[in-house]
């Protein structure tokens, strides 16, 4: 008998020997045991935390909550409807406005222009509908009734949608254009409010205290959802944790293991209109800048390789979207003579004023844009090129609507739309007033101004456009906009710079340059009988002298400089490249840009 009981104490404790060895190595296995020791009675208990209602959106990267949570709950209430902010639809390509002096809210996209009134009038693309829809806005923001939008016949092209079904309180909308990781919970899954939580939670399970703890009676684990399983919406943070979505509503997270990592599938999203080409080829632009008149057509020349030109004819000239022009019916028949495409560029004037008040008035923009497309197809242009330069940040958004109204309108007539930006970084007004990445999913082709690196007025001397520069410049712009999109710029000049020691400030030099054609720079470097050399980082020739009192420096644009850079459209896979400005150019620009675009 005591023999037998010896070999059962030395099988049990073998076995004990082996479950602890395995228990240790195996950490997801301990605490499986733990957790589901932890629920037997008197072992310890759950209480399930609710956390106050939020109003979100589940964008691809992550839980956007509303900041306006509280008053859209309560809007909610008031209406009996479920109400999101109007800016969440930008990820189906549709943006919006809202013209307080009118009392209208544009909403446009790839495929429907709508407008929706204050007093709930809604007419989609130029057609009234029965339904209404009244917006309520809150400061800077509109927010639209989900069940009344999406009623309309083409309300699930707009994406958005309400989860249903769900016991938290939040209300959680999500986007069928947008790609989300699900994940399937295992049964009990517990669900944490946050990491603090989580980590205090496994500290507990995993400690050497016996099992057997009254403060766990006292003080039940919070949680927020006990999972019944199903699949979740799930987002990686990179931080051991996982923030899952549930079926029921909840908003909360999971430890992040490989197993998990390794189960999460991409759903696949619903898919946008493609966009295509409108050239078979690429692009070779070039503008025809036109100051007060145009020029003599007798005496343009001939520009193998160019496929497109771009006359600067129009030019915004009030708030109220009017606009000034300097057509020739000579330059079109000319053009069409040779074969160009025509993009009539139109500018704001660079006046940051004007645009600010322009963009913020409905029927300004739509006068606007009524004009350019009735100029498009009176005078049979195939495109139109918008340069508006030098905008305030704060109307960022405001320009992207504009363009994605502008694009809409083109877009019913078969008309090409490209937009001159400049390379992302730098100032608010030139650059950072453009969203290069959103502005490219709307547009043809985002033409880049890739020159003035170093500008009229800059503090310091330079090239127009470094080799680095443009290709540094160039390739941040593929990481965010397809690059078939892209459209690299090429300067025809260059910039002579005077420097001279400053009387004002110790150790500086102050600069003035002047811009110079082509033809002028080699009449410059001939009557100065300057001998320029290779320098090695900005891919350009240099020439340097002193005259008088100044040292005057030049970096030197010419075919082989042009050329060099204009094989980065191959390097990147862009879209073509356009040339500011014919005038400045030599003949022989031409067919070297020309063998290298089209090699």
């Amino acid at each position: 008998m005591k023999k037998t009981l010896r070999v059962i104490l030395t099988i049990l404790l073998a076995l004990a020997l082996v479950v602890t060895a395995v228990l240790s190595i195996n950490i997801e296995l301990n605490l499986r045991i733990r957790r589901w020791v932890q629920q037997l009675p008197l072992m310890g208990s759950y209480e399930t935390h609710e956390i106050a209602p939020q109003v979100v959106y589940l964008k691809e990267a992550g839980v956007h909550v509303e900041p306006y949570t509280e008053e859209v709950l309560q809007i909610n209430r008031e209406t009996g409807k479920t109400h999101f902010n109007a800016f969440w639809l930008r990820d189906s390509l549709y943006t919006h406005h809202y013209d307080a002096a009118m009392g209208q809210t544009n909403l446009v996209g790839p495929n429907h222009f709508i407008t929706i009134s204050d007093t709930g009038e809604v007419t989609v693309d130029g057609a009234p509908v029965s339904r209404q829809v009244i917006p309520v806005h809150l400061q800077e923001d509109t927010f639209l009734p989900y069940e009344d939008l999406v009623d309309l016949d083409m309300g699930d092209t707009l994406g958005i949608r309400l989860q249903m079904g769900t016991t938290s309180g939040h209300v959680i909308f999500s986007n069928d254009y947008l790609p989300y990781q699900q994940l399937e919970l295992e049964s009990g899954q517990l669900i944490f409010e946050d990491a603090g939580q989580m980590d205090a939670y496994r500290d507990r399970i995993l400690s050497l205290e016996t099992y057997i703890q009254w403060r766990a009676v006292r003080e039940p684990t919070r949680i927020l959802e006990e999972s019944a399983g199903g699949v979740a919406v799930v987002y990686v943070s990179g931080e051991e944790q996982i923030t899952v979505v549930t079926e029921q509503g909840t908003i909360g997270v999971i430890r992040e293991t490989e197993s998990r990592l390794a189960s999460m599938q991409t759903i696949q999203a619903a898919t946008l209109p493609e966009w295509q080409p409108p050239l078979d080829e690429p692009v070779m632009l070039v503008w025809e800048a036109v100051y007060g008149r145009n020029p003599n057509v007798d005496t343009l020349p001939d520009m193998p390789g160019v496929n497109v030109v771009s006359p600067t004819w129009y030019e915004l000239t009030d708030d109220a979207g009017n606009i000034s022009s300097k057509v020739s019916e000579a330059y079109i028949r000319w053009a069409r003579e040779n074969g160009f495409q025509i993009w009539a560029l139109v500018s704001n004037e660079f006046n940051i004023d004007r645009t600010h008040a322009f963009l913020q008035k409905a029927d300004a923009r739509e006068r606007f844009i009524d004009r350019m497309i009735q100029e498009a197809l009176t005078h049979g242009y195939e495109g139109i090129n918008v340069d508006f330069e030098n905008v305030y940040m704060a109307d960022r958004d405001r320009l992207t609507h504009f363009i994605n109204e502008l694009a809409w309108s083109m877009k019913q007539h078969g008309l090409i739309l490209s937009m001159d930006v400049t390379i992302m970084g730098g100032s608010d007004n030139w650059s950072k007033c453009y969203d290069h990445e959103y502005l490219g999913r709307i547009v043809d082709y985002l033409v880049i101004m890739t020159y003035d690196e170093h500008w009229a007025s800059s503090p310091i001397s330079g090239p127009v456009a470094s080799y680095p520069w443009v290709e540094r410049g160039m390739t941040a712009l593929t990481q965010v906009v397809d690059s078939q999109k892209l459209v690299m710029g090429l300067p025809l000049y260059t910039r002579v710079w005077r420097e001279r020691p400053s009387t004002e400030r110790a150790n500086r030099m102050t600069n003035r340059s002047s811009a110079i054609g082509m033809q002028a720079q080699a009449n410059f470097i001939a009557n100065n009988e300057l001998s320029p050399i290779w320098d090695e980082e900005s891919q350009l020739y240099y020439a340097a002298f002193i005259d008088g009192e100044d040292l005057v420096k030049i970096w030197i644009e010419n075919v082989e400089t042009l050329s060099l850079r204009a094989g980065l459209m191959h390097e990147l896979n862009l879209a073509g490249i356009a040339c500011w400005q014919r005038t400045f150019a030599t003949d022989d620009v031409w067919p070297a840009l020309r063998d290298v675009v089209f090699q």
